[in-house]
């Protein structure tokens, strides 16, 4: 399997026949009152929260924003084909990774073993209560992980391959892509360049340096049953369609919270340290990325989750003076 499978759904909006081997549902209509009360408590007043597709105009700058899924599905199809003109007039095509960092990240990967495994020192059973590394084991057996390998994962990358349901996974290895891949491909036929966003260890560099027991907090938040993990991935694409991107991690918040054992000020906690560290922190060092940009007509395609909020990036365009217009989708 491609390394870069295993980080895909890391990036929240990360098919093929394989798709249809998923078998989860939209959960939004089975919240409890309490967690739909905290969802809508939260997702009041945000900003920028719906729309897959935004043109930020300043000066003669025109940045064409379009938040992706990584997952693959046969939906994107008409997506690209309305999106072709758009690809066809930019100068350049601003994407999370490029083929080059995909590259240069199975090669760290291949060739690092520590980048991946814990090489020295106590291993995650000796980090975890044996109920905990009890689940954990289970569910990494469900994912094809032997439990003597996943002992020696580092904890961060180990709980973003947890976070991938079996059958996502499967649609990943047998070749599925979502639309950044398909919107590269596109670019690539009409002759435009692609860079990326960020260096290909952006994510090692943001959670191998955190300290381990933030890592395995981080872990214990991905363990849930694989049903559970299918229902979230299910939602999370409806919510995507849905061009609703906003809500996608909060709701995942307070399913998750109720799936998970651990206390719910810890969870939160937990969870919003890794939305600083996925989202916050990255799109904050996008926006210098494209502050630097000397073309003037520049596509944007990156995670959906990376566009709403008051952090997300098209409010930190809009901060700086774009005029924002949302694009049909």
């Amino acid at each position: 399997m491609r390394a870069i499978t295993a980080l895909c759904l890391s990036l929240f909006l990360c098919g093929t026949s394989a798709w249809a081997a998923c078998t989860g549902v939209d959960l939004r209509d089975q919240l409890s009152a309490s967690q739909s009360s905290d969802l809508q408590s939260r997702l009041r007043d945000q900003p920028f929260r719906h729309g897959n597709h935004w043109v930020a105009t300043k000066e003669d700058v025109r940045l064409n924003i379009i938040g992706t899924l990584h997952l693959d599905d046969p939906r994107h199809d008409a997506i690209v084909k309305q999106l072709k003109p758009v690809l066809q007039g930019a100068d350049l095509l601003l994407v999370e990774a490029t083929e080059a960092e995909e590259k240069a990240l199975e090669n760290a990967m291949a060739l690092q073993p520590d980048v991946m495994f814990i090489q020295t020192g106590p291993s995650l059973i000796d980090m975890m209560s044996a109920e905990e590394w009890a689940a954990l084991s289970e569910a990494a057996r469900a994912r094809g992980i032997p439990s003597f390998m996943a002992a020696k994962f580092q904890p961060w990358y180990l709980s973003l391959v947890l976070g991938l349901p079996p059958c996502v996974m499967q649609q990943m290895a047998q070749g599925g892509r979502g639309l950044d891949h398909r919107i590269m491909a596109e670019a690539k036929k009409a002759g435009v360049p692609t860079a990326a966003l960020e260096p290909w260890d952006t994510l090692f560099e943001i959670f191998g340096n955190d300290p381990i027991e933030d890592q395995i907090e981080m872990l214990k938040l991905s363990v849930m049953p694989i049903k559970a993990a299918e229902d979230t991935v299910a939602t999370l694409v409806a919510q995507y369609f849905d061009e609703d991107h906003g809500a996608v991690m909060d709701t995942s918040r307070v399913i998750t919270r109720a799936q998970v054992d651990m206390a719910p000020v810890a969870f939160d906690t937990a969870f919003d340290a890794l939305l600083e560290n996925l989202l916050v922190a990255r799109n904050l060092a996008w926006m210098d990325v494209i502050a630097a940009q000397k073309d003037t007509r520049i596509v944007i395609a990156v995670g959906a989750g990376h566009l709403s909020g008051p952090h997300g990036i098209l409010q930190m365009l809009q901060n700086v003076g774009y005029k924002m217009e949302r694009q049909p989708f």
